[in-house]
């Protein structure tokens, strides 16, 4: 049973993530690969037809430069039914990711069991919901880093909170928004630094699930492989690569709601309140066994 309401300090917040992926590392991947994986694979597949298809254009218009229908060929070719199909499933693959990671979360917090079909079933309510908040926050984050890229920087960090907060408070985007203002004032540059550092870690580790793209990117260039398998291996490491990224990110997430649960602690005491609102309900142990307790 894990208590996400405390207050931690720097390096109390990367071990609270870290241990606990090394005590539920076997359900939380589990429930990962059944959950992420197929949407996941989905989003890969039409993400290599996208790559192949802008590709072929890029041939055609080098073979025939003087083409006046080489832009429109080459836009047809990128906003194809794959591209938008990519797209679609790039964000149910992300709000996958969040929603079984903190489905999770909440029931090992809860100290409820966790089966794959028990954080299938937290999470379905919750799917509108968070599409929703990831839409809206990626449209005002991308539009903050056109705007001198800074304020994108800013923005992004206070609204990660809002995935947390979206999935344990419920709240609707506006309310996620002002929880988020609320409860990250004074304490930016702290939650700036510390999932940097995550992210890092992150991008250092998801290395590994890079490397089947850069051995096809080699043997593509060195023309090692035959014409007509180019596609199928470019599909299977496309595969590997954002399965085992979108798993990795996980992590991310779990910050995130460690993050959520420190910065809650530190403006409400909810482990106080609850701690006083339990009092006369826990059972008392004997005298006798209190003795020499100390």
């Amino acid at each position: 049973m894990n208590n996400l309401y405390v207050q931690r300090d720097f390096g109390e917040k990367i071990n609270a993530v870290f241990q606990y992926i090394r005590q539920h590392y076997r359900t939380l991947l589990l429930s990962l690969l059944y959950i992420v994986g197929p949407v996941a694979v989905i989003t890969a597949i039409a993400s290599s037809v996208t790559a192949s298809n802008m590709l072929r254009a890029a041939s055609d218009i080098q073979a025939d430069p003087g083409n006046p229908y080489a832009g429109f060929l080459f836009m047809s070719r990128l906003f194809s039914p794959a591209y938008w199909l990519a797209l679609l499933f790039s964000i149910l693959t992300n709000v996958a990711v969040i929603l079984t990671t903190y489905a999770h979360l909440h029931r090992t917090e809860t100290g409820q069991p966790v089966t794959v079909a028990d954080v299938w079933g937290d999470m379905q309510s919750q799917i509108g919901r968070m599409v929703a908040y990831t839409i809206l926050m990626s449209i005002i984050t991308t539009i903050g880093f056109f705007c001198l890229f800074l304020p994108g920087v800013y923005i992004g960090v206070v609204l990660s909170m809002g995935f947390a907060i979206t999935y344990f408070e419920k709240a609707g985007f506006g309310d996620a928004w002002t929880r988020c203002l609320n409860l990250i004032r004074d304490n930016w540059w702290a939650t700036f630094g510390y999932l940097l550092v995550i992210v890092l870690i992150v991008v250092i580790l998801s290395l590994v699930f890079a490397l089947p793209e850069d051995l096809f990117g080699f043997l593509s260039a060195g023309k090692l492989l035959p014409a007509d398998g180019l596609p199928i291996w470019f599909i299977i490491a496309n595969v590997i690569g954002l399965v085992g990224r979108s798993i990795l990110y996980s992590i991310i997430y779990l910050a995130i709601a460690f993050q959520y649960g420190n910065l809650v602690e530190q403006h409400e005491n909810i482990s106080l309140h609850s701690a006083i609102n339990s009092i006369g309900t826990a059972p008392t142990k004997p005298r006798a066994t209190d003795e020499g307790d100390f």
